[in-house]
């Protein structure tokens, strides 16, 4: 096993431990937050990386993969991002503090951020690919929104509203102010997304192709 699988490996079971914890904490509730749904999404790859190049050979050689892959490091980017700078100043001590909450705030995000930039190939992407990656983040809000509106399948931590976000809460803010929230969200999410394109033609590995 190579010093890149051993790393994923370990990255994979952080990603699987903090969303254990998480769940059995607060129950399958958690679900319902970008958080947990991003981290296992990072889990599973990681997992699935080193099945790849177990089976498969490097996966550099497979850019289809490189730019999902893409997708999944900048879903993970935003749930760092907003959680350290809107939502952590929030966030009471003991729950701040705790191996749970570094485990899927930071370490798994960050462990994905070096992986995307120190191992995979440069120029793994086409210029068309940071659109498509706002798909994930514009989907999960839909289907809080969704949730918030209809479902309304309770969610830890919130009291009793059905919305995990404040950003997102119908029931505190109208539609005009969670629309802006969601477009400040897109167009920086997006603007990321592009620096990352941008970064990776000159950082990774080298081409292979």
């Amino acid at each position: 096993m190579s010093l890149t699988q051993i790393y994923r490996l370990i990255l994979g079971i952080c990603g699987l431990t903090g969303i254990s914890l998480q769940l059995a904490k607060d129950g399958p509730g958690m679900l319902l937050y970008y958080t947990v749904i991003s981290n296992i999404i990072v889990f599973a790859s990681f997992f699935y990386y080193v099945y790849a190049e177990k089976q498969l050979g490097n996966i550099n050689h497979n850019q289809r993969l490189l730019r999902l892959k893409g997708a999944v490091t900048m879903a993970i980017t935003l749930t760092i991002l907003v959680y350290h700078f809107v939502l952590a100043p929030k966030v009471s001590t003991a729950n701040y503090w705790n191996v749970r909450n570094f485990l899927v705030h930071y370490i798994a995000p960050l462990g994905m951020i070096i992986d995307t930039l120190i191992f995979d190939r440069k120029d793994s992407y086409r210029l068309g690919d940071p659109l498509l990656w706002t798909l994930l983040p514009i989907g999960y809000c839909i289907w809080a929104l969704l949730n918030g509106l209809f479902f309304k399948w309770p969610i830890p931590g919130t009291s009793s509203s059905p919305f995990p976000y404040f950003f997102l809460d119908l029931n505190q803010y109208d539609w005009s102010t969670v629309g802006t929230y969601i477009l400040v969200i897109t167009l920086f999410y997006l603007l990321l997304c592009y620096i990352l394109f941008i970064v990776k033609k000159f950082i990774g590995r080298k081409n292979s192709l």
